[in-house]
């Protein structure tokens, strides 16, 4: 049962022109990111990290169009997205 709901919505810009990190281990795998990604960016890792958890990857980053989503909800401040070659 989800404790909110978010719509997803419209993209910002252009898909494959961003680049997104995932910090894997600050990541505690809440799937917030996953939930709100209107493009299916992320996915779960299949191995756990070194505590235990099993974080977000940046499975399709060619898919990403700079929404923000994944970055305003991540609690944990891990997830970085930013223009490719640019300085953000």
């Amino acid at each position: 049962m989800a404790l909110f709901k978010l719509e997803k919505k419209a993209p910002r810009g252009p898909a494959g022109k961003w680049d997104v990190v995932v910090g894997e281990d600050m990541c505690k795998a809440c799937g917030f990111c996953l939930s709100v990604c209107p493009t299916d960016v992320f996915a779960w890792r299949t191995t756990p990290n070194k505590i235990g958890w099993f974080p977000m990857i940046v499975a399709h980053e060619d898919n990403c169009v700079g929404c923000m989503l994944c970055y305003q909800i991540c609690p944990d401040f891990c997830i970085d997205v930013a223009i490719k070659g640019g300085n953000n």
